[in-house]
């Protein structure tokens, strides 16, 4: 079956993008792909910008997107996927709101995957959450290749630099600045073999053994001025040795786009079945995501969910259910008690115990999700009905004969006249289910009168016996 591409695929957003996202992620990928930068591929350039400029044409319209919207679902519902009107509505709390544009397939990279690749000449540290230029001011990045020599600087002309980079930015970032002598540091490591400080050159341009523009750490000591470094070897130079240096950029720490990132890196490994990994990235997002208004609650309940169907993966089920029951804890208190995102973690929590033959404590979890429905104003009926089949089964599993006959009759009597002439097949087969257990418990007139009403609303089995459906007494 041919792949569905859509625009928010040829984007790299998800599908409940905001406005923003979408916007920054036009603004990298258009400039990743613009065919001045990539001469060496102009054709294959241009064919993706004329992709690019499609896609936010019409994801930046908001009635174009809508249509779009249904678009995709229709042609999933033709390709078997899902219905165009989903039967449950989806949680929001799954889906992460990405709020930074970066969120388009990061991939770990350098010595002990370290850091995080953005795609755009701009890593991650893992370490640190600090966002540096893999190149030097002066050089330029392309496809994954640095290309040119290093510009060196004087003092001044290094700040005038900085503010000039900044009024435009990179990335819809403008808090780009010249690093601290800690921060650079934090980037060269000592080499095995000659026991030097250098950079991890499958990440950087060459360092060249130059000097570098710094700031202190203590700007308010040392009045902001900067200072040229050289870390290849443990001596610095003073602020006299080297009147000129080179610059590299750097911005953050950012915690919240380093849980992004780790949230989309774990997705990936979770693609490639790579749970273990999965579980770490996500494991690291939770800690860093600890602190309060660092990320929104609904995307710490995503996190949550996740790593609760990685540890499941990796069969370490006790770990799922302890996660899916802090998404359970977390959205009582962020929705209250009787709401739909509540509901949604139920049937996961139940999901769960099925899998891993907790059946009781299954059927309880369902008990406890479908009675929840029954005290909200809007429900989705085909949730409903969903829940209750799956509880019956449990309840028939039990012999609770009298509870799953209390159930499926009052489902039955509420359904009314429009609700009969509309039998889903989980609803024509509970009647025949719940004729069963009247039987069984004695009760056969009544069970003869039930048949009688399926045999009667029951759509013929072929479409061109439908001439002999009988449509009254």
């Amino acid at each position: 079956m041919k792949r569905l591409r859509t625009h928010y695929e040829n984007l790299q957003v998800t599908e409940n993008a905001s406005p923003e996202v979408i916007r920054g992620a036009y603004k990298f990928l258009s400039q990743k792909w613009h065919p001045d930068k990539n001469q060496h591929q102009r054709e294959k350039a241009e064919r993706i910008t004329k992709i690019i400029n499609d896609a936010y044409t019409v994801l930046s319209d908001p009635e174009r997107r809508r249509e779009h919207d249904t678009w995709i679902a229709n042609q999933r519902y033709a390709r078997g996927f899902q219905p165009p009107e989903p039967a449950a509505r989806p949680s929001r709390a799954r889906r992460y709101a990405y709020q930074y544009s970066y969120a388009l397939s990061p991939a770990p990279m350098g010595r002990g995957e370290r850091f995080i690749d953005l795609g755009d000449g701009t890593v991650m540290d893992l370490k640190t959450g600090l966002q540096w230029f893999v190149h030097s001011v002066g050089e330029s990045w392309s496809g994954g290749t640095v290309y040119g020599s290093p510009d060196v600087f004087s003092a001044e002309s290094a700040m005038i630099r900085l503010q000039y980079f900044n009024s435009s930015g990179h990335a819809g970032f403008r808090d780009w600045r010249i690093p601290s002598k800690r921060e650079l540091k934090s980037l060269y490591a000592r080499s095995l073999i000659s026991f030097r400080r250098g950079l991890d050159e499958s990440v950087f341009s060459r360092d060249y053994k130059a000097p570098y523009w710094t700031l202190h750490d203590n700007p308010w000591l040392y009045e902001n001025r900067p200072r040229v470094v050289s870390l290849t070897t443990d001596n610095s130079s003073s602020d006299t040795d080297e009147p000129f240096g080179r610059l590299r950029w750097v911005r953050g720490p950012d915690p919240a786009m380093l849980v992004e990132l780790l949230h989309q890196m774990s997705r990936e490994c979770m693609n490639q079945r790579a749970f273990d990994k999965a579980m770490v990235h996500l494991e690291s997002a939770l800690k860093l995501a600890a602190e309060p208004g660092r990320v929104d609650p609904d995307n710490l309940m995503v996190i949550q969910r996740d790593l609760a169907v990685a540890c499941f993966e990796a069969r370490d089920h006790e770990a799922a259910e302890g996660w899916l029951l802090k998404v359970l804890a977390g959205k009582q208190e962020e929705y209250g008690h009787a709401h739909m995102e509540v509901f949604h973690t139920l049937v996961d929590l139940a999901a769960l115990q099925k899998s891993t033959d907790r059946l009781p404590q299954a059927r309880d979890t369902l008990l406890e999700a479908y009675e929840l429905l029954g005290r909200l104003d809007e429900y989705d009926q085909a949730a409903q009905l969903g829940v209750l089949y799956d509880l019956l089964v449990l309840l028939i599993w039990s012999r609770d004969f009298a509870r799953a006959e209390a159930l499926m009759t009052e489902y039955v009597e509420g359904l009314g006249d429009e609700g009969f002439s509309h039998l889903p097949e989980r609803t024509i087969l509970m009647f025949l289910v719940l004729g069963l257990l009247r039987e069984t418990m004695g009760q056969g007139d009544s069970a003869a009168d039930l048949y009688r009403l399926f045999l009667r609303m029951a759509p013929p089995p072929l479409a061109s016996a439908g001439d002999f459906k009988r449509v009254g007494d």
